[in-house]
């Protein structure tokens, strides 16, 4: 009874909202914090998304309409309650053990780097920094074909040495045609790691790599 008279008074005193839209939220639905019409909105997958090509992946939703938007804006100005609630929805549909060694593809910017890979690496799991790094920065990769992207990426990245090997995810905040990716895995694999494969939260739609 005691316990009961403390939710319905919390309830009372703390309406929870939907991370994404502040949108009020039924007490009951307390363990999903992003609303149905957010979840329609974005395309948010409960199931998440996944593929085998180029390399295993796993995201929560295309890169495309509204989410692209959203994700845009999270990397110009990341806000820690929206994120924390797509890392929570990306979490529950990934099938890594725990805990599993993440490594964010670092980027080859000195400023203004994308700070999402780190992010989403950070708050799902065990993060190692130090075993992956951009050895060089690579031409823009919006005007390239697949196989230009290849070429542009090839040795773009060094491991360090003498560590032990690991298996390890990958984690980026998208996957385009996966060439920064496969570079990444390269460099790891020469090194004697096992790489599982890359989490993203968005995957660029078939039809717009066509283009």
């Amino acid at each position: 009874m005691y316990h009961q008279l403390l939710k319905l008074g919390r309830q009372l005193l703390i309406q929870p909202t939907c991370r994404l839209c502040r949108f009020p939220l039924c007490p009951d639905t307390e363990a999903d914090p992003i609303c149905p019409p957010c979840h329609d909105r974005f395309q948010l997958k409960k199931g998440g998304l996944y593929g085998s090509a180029p390399l295993p992946w796993h995201g929560l939703s295309y890169y495309d309409g509204a989410f692209r938007t959203l994700l845009l804006r999270l990397k110009r100005r990341p806000d820690d309650r929206q994120l924390s609630a797509l890392i929570g929805c990306l979490r529950a549909t990934l099938p890594m053990p725990y805990p599993a060694v993440l490594i964010p593809i670092p980027s080859w910017k000195r400023r203004r780097a994308n700070p999402l890979p780190g992010l989403i690496a950070t708050t799902l799991c065990q993060v190692r920094t130090d075993l992956l790094q951009r050895t060089r920065a690579s031409a823009g990769q919006h005007h390239l074909n697949r196989q230009q992207r290849l070429s542009n990426l090839s040795g773009a990245f060094k491991v360090s040495a003498h560590l032990q090997a690991m298996e390890i995810w990958l984690v980026d905040d998208i996957l385009t045609t996966g060439g920064t990716a496969l570079a990444a895995r390269q460099a790891l694999l020469d090194a004697g790691h096992q790489v599982c494969g890359l989490i993203c939260l968005g995957r660029t739609p078939i039809r717009r790599l066509r283009r």
